[in-house]
C-alpha cells in the first residue's frame, strides 16, 4: 500500500472533494463586495465554463488527468484585468474555503498549493509589497529572511521550492517557519499565506 506521502493530491483527495472545494470558492468569490462586479454581465453559461476550467487547471496540478493548460487559463482571465489586489482577496477567500473543507492541515496545504500556482497562469502582475492597510502591526517583528519565506508560503511554494529559491536547506526553511507561525499567530501554511496576504506581502 502506498502512504500519503507516494500519492498525489487527486488520488487521496479524488475529484468531488476538489470539485466541491473550488465550487465553494467561486461561490464565495461570486457574492464578494470586492470583486463580484468581474462577472457582472456574464452568462450563466460563461460562469459555468470558467469554473470549469479553473477545476480542471488545478485537478491537472493536483495529478489528474485532464487536458486544460497555463495558456487556456490565461486567455479565459486576461480580458478581467486581475492585479494584485484581485490576487489578495483570492488568497482570502481560497483559504476560508479550504478551512471550511474539513480537511487535515497536510490536505488544505497541498490545495492551497495549486490554487496558488494558477497566479502565473492567469497572469497577475508581480508588484512589489506594499504597507498593510487596516490590520494591526504583527505582535513580533519578522526577519528579512522570514519575510521571504512567508512570502514565498504566499505564493503556493512548498519547502523543497523555497529552499531552491532561497538557497537555503529544507530545515532552514522548516525552522523558519516555525519562527513564523509563532510570530504571527498562525499554524499553518493556509493561515499564515493569508496573513501575508492581508498584510499585502505578496
Amino acid at each position: 500500500m502506498m502512504t500519503l506521502a507516494e500519492t498525489t493530491p487527486h488520488e487521496w483527495l479524488g475529484y468531488d472533494v476538489i470539485n466541491g472545494i473550488i465550487s465553494d470558492l467561486y461561490d464565495r468569490m461570486l457574492g464578494d463586495y470586492r470583486i463580484w462586479y468581474y462577472w457582472k454581465g456574464h452568462s450563466h453559461e460563461r460562469t459555468a465554463a470558467e469554473r470549469r476550467l479553473f477545476l480542471d487547471f488545478v485537478w491537472a496540478y493536483a495529478g489528474g488527468p485532464v487536458a486544460s493548460s497555463a495558456s487556456d487559463m490565461n486567455t479565459a482571465h486576461e480580458p478581467l484585468g486581475i492585479g494584485q489586489v484581485e490576487w489578495w482577496v483570492f488568497v482570502d477567500l481560497a483559504a476560508e474555503a479550504l478551512e471550511q473543507s474539513g480537511l487535515g492541515d497536510r490536505e488544505k496545504e497541498e490545495l492551497f498549493f495549486a490554487l496558488s500556482h494558477s497566479k502565473a497562469a492567469i497572469g497577475v502582475p508581480e508588484q512589489a509589497p506594499s504597507a498593510p492597510i487596516g490590520f494591526a502591526a504583527p505582535p513580533q517583528r519578522l526577519s528579512p529572511r522570514e519575510k521571504e519565506v512567508l512570502r514565498l508560503v504566499a505564493l503556493g511554494k512548498n519547502n523543497s521550492e523555497i529552499a531552491r529559491e532561497l538557497s537555503i536547506s529544507v530545515n532552514t526553511v522548516t525552522r523558519h517557519l516555525t519562527n513564523i507561525f509563532f510570530k504571527t499567530g498562525t499554524t499553518n501554511r493556509v493561515q499564515a499565506a493569508v496573513y501575508a496576504a492581508r498584510r499585502r506581502m505578496v
